[in-house]
């Protein structure tokens, strides 16, 4: 497992509501024009959880990130590559 930056948009977002039980995406925005991708990366890799109509709480994968702004990823595993099927030849 190799250790990744989290980068400073998404860490900052983490440490926003890192004390809050639940949150909406209003109280963790940097005011970016990227809060709403990092937002979304943050929720869909497991650092937020939805709980509720439009409330999130960040997990345990979150609050271990937001200490060091490290996290840890996993290769996901070698999936063998099939050739495309080949065209016959026309003549000409």
């Amino acid at each position: 497992m190799a250790q990744l930056s989290l980068g400073e948009g998404k860490w900052r977002m983490l440490r926003r509501v890192l004390k809050k039980k639940r949150f909406r995406y209003t109280d963790c925005r940097n005011m970016t024009r990227l809060d709403q991708a990092h937002f979304d990366w943050l929720v869909e890799n497991g650092f937020f959880a939805q709980v509720g109509d439009g409330a999130y709480q960040t997990t345990e994968k979150g609050r271990v990130a937001a200490d060091l702004g490290e996290y840890e990823w996993e290769r996901a595993p070698d999936v063998p590559l099939v050739p495309a099927p080949r065209k016959p030849r026309t003549a000409r």
